[in-house]
């Protein structure tokens, strides 16, 4: 008979540890992982630009990693002569096959250009989300292409620096690569994109993944698993004190 009840105990507190585990488990987790630089080509000597005005846009290409991302800081070479001149940032998604702009702008942010580049030395303006308008709050697709334009909506000069050659001299990380050559640009404000294949503009790009939403399950989960290290105890005793009586009652 004693060999009998401790059967029981131990059968009974199995089910109360699975319980307790089951009520501690979380159902999902999104890990949060720190922001990466996934293009860089500003440790050249730059000493080129080209112009960007109101109709003459021009920006890197590329090509997104495996993985979800947004956008959380950009670090361009621009030059102008007039402080009061802003630039403004487009994000576009290319198309797959073309490798061109399609459709309207996905985001934009308004840039001021507070150290100029100087011609000889790249003197990179950084921008964080908080000055990125609505790009941060985009998602930029796993394996898709897409372009950074920068225009000057006054049409005060602007340029963008680039290295003055080779073109696609960029340093990927993060699983992105090249698109388009590395270079887009447009001569009448996005009517006809071309692709420019003679120099690297300036930019850092910096992203940080997209969480996975967490699942929840579509039915509540069974009295059992809720219960707290206090129920899952009482559980214990309240099924050893039944297996015991059935115990006896079976003894006798």
């Amino acid at each position: 008979m004693p060999t009998i009840r401790r059967h029981a105990l131990r059968r009974y507190a199995a089910i109360g540890l699975l319980a307790c585990a089951a009520s501690w488990a979380p159902i999902a987790s999104a890990q949060s992982q720190p922001p990466q630089v996934v293009i860089d080509s500003t440790g050249f000597d730059f000493y080129s630009a080209y112009p960007v005005s109101d109709s003459q846009w021009r920006g890197p290409a590329f090509t997104t990693g495996t993985v979800p991302t947004r956008i959380t800081e950009i670090t361009l070479g621009l030059a102008n002569t007039d402080p009061a001149t802003t630039a403004l940032l487009r994000l576009f998604q290319l198309d797959g096959s073309t490798e061109l702009p399609t459709g309207a702008a996905l985001a934009s942010a308004t840039l001021p250009i507070v150290v100029p580049n100087d011609g000889a030395n790249l003197n990179a303006n950084t921008y964080t989300a908080a000055q990125l308008g609505s790009i941060p709050n985009t998602t930029l697709l796993a394996g898709t292409k897409y372009a950074l334009m920068v225009s000057s909506p006054s049409g005060g000069y602007i340029g963008l620096s680039d290295n003055d050659g080779p073109s696609n001299a960029y340093t990927f990380a993060g699983g992105f690569s090249t698109s388009a050559a590395g270079y887009v640009q447009t001569l009448d404000a996005g009517s006809t994109w071309t692709q420019n294949d003679q120099v690297t503009p300036a930019i850092k790009l910096t992203v940080v993944p997209v969480d996975d939403p967490i699942v929840v399950p579509p039915t509540a989960p069974t009295p059992v698993p809720t219960l707290g290290a206090v129920g899952a105890l009482s559980l214990v005793s309240v099924m050893g004190w039944l297996g015991l009586r059935r115990t006896r009652k079976s003894a006798g």
